[in-house]
């Protein structure tokens, strides 16, 4: 019987270590890749008989929702399938698919998430992020989002005119024919540019200088702590994801009263799994930067042979008994 779901696209590689797992273990799973609804998978979804079905026609199998115990949400992704149709319509269709997913995460309501879509949406928030950080204790930057010009101005002045400026949720760009990804850069304000804050705010916090970065990845009770050596190159001073170049990396063992509030900040956030920006400052201190209740984590797994997907893998197994 298949119990485990997998809830992700056919793009998604992060995917293919859990999948990998489960295989080699002789564990039954299904994988659901949400961009083939409308291709090869179908979906039925019966109130009245309590039926709620999917349709794997390339892998000629039926899956019962309501046989899920555990669920890993990776990336869902929607594609219109569509043959010839306006944008209008496009939109229409995208619109239909994106509620048909939320009807199917509702379905799985009993079932144990890694994590779930309330939790991910609730955490994504970097604002309220911060504020639970700083309620548990962690040291954090200072920070305002605002689009008064003359509180930004204020705040850049009472951070000694050194202020890092980064997106309040993601940096993707994408439409037509615009693509690319804001990082986090160095603002400078004054009287000449202030005033474009006015049609949006702006997420603005004091540039700390530091000695590296950290990516704390937590599954569970379990934790994993890498050092990201972004100071070692001069792209990637400010934001470590701009290097040019593969940054070097290394196991970090983080101070216990640290380990513990990134289990607070989790179970505050009813969050599973976690990936935790830190920064090392210059005085060694660390500093939270915000929580990824969804974020990357196959590359460190390759980096430094941490067992993630290990520990995501026991942990879907052992609530889908």
């Amino acid at each position: 019987m298949m119990n485990i779901l997998v809830l992700t696209n056919k793009g998604d590689i992060t995917s293919d270590f859990i999948v990998q797992n489960l295989s080699e273990l002789g564990v039954p799973f299904y994988r659901l890749n949400t961009d083939e609804i409308g291709n090869t998978i179908r979906l039925s979804l019966d109130v009245i008989n309590n039926e709620y079905l999917i349709y794997d026609y390339a892998r000629d199998i039926i899956i019962d929702l309501l046989q899920i115990k555990s669920v890993y949400f990776r990336r869902p992704e929607i594609f219109v399938h569509a043959g010839a149709v306006t944008i209008g319509e496009k939109n229409f269709v995208k619109s239909e698919l994106s509620f048909t997913l939320e009807a199917v995460y509702r379905i799985l309501d009993n079932a144990f998430w890694v994590n779930t879509v309330d939790a991910i949406r609730a955490a994504e928030n970097k604002l309220y992020q911060l504020m639970l950080a700083n309620e548990i204790g962690f040291i954090i930057p200072n920070t305002i989002l605002s689009n008064q010009p003359s509180s930004a101005m204020s705040f850049f002045s009472e951070n000694n005119c050194s202020c890092i400026i980064k997106p309040i949720k993601s940096g993707l760009v994408s439409g037509g024919t615009e693509e690319g990804v804001i990082f986090t850069s160095k603002v400078h304000l004054d009287d000449d540019n202030i005033d474009r804050i006015l049609s949006c705010p702006v997420y603005l916090q004091n540039h700390i200088p530091k000695n590296a970065d950290l990516r704390v990845t937590l599954i569970g009770n379990k934790l994993f702590c890498a050092m990201i050596h972004s100071q070692e190159e001069e792209d990637s001073i400010v934001d470590w994801r701009k290097a040019r170049h593969p940054l070097r990396h290394s196991v970090h063992e983080l101070p216990k009263e640290i380990t513990v509030k990134c289990f607070q900040l989790a179970k505050k956030l009813n969050l599973n799994f976690a990936a935790i920006d830190f920064i090392l400052d210059q005085k060694n201190n660390y500093i939270f930067l915000e929580i990824n209740p969804n974020g990357q984590w196959a590359w460190i797994e390759r980096q430094l042979n941490f067992k993630i997907s290990d520990e995501i893998t026991k942990l879907l197994i052992k609530n889908a008994a």
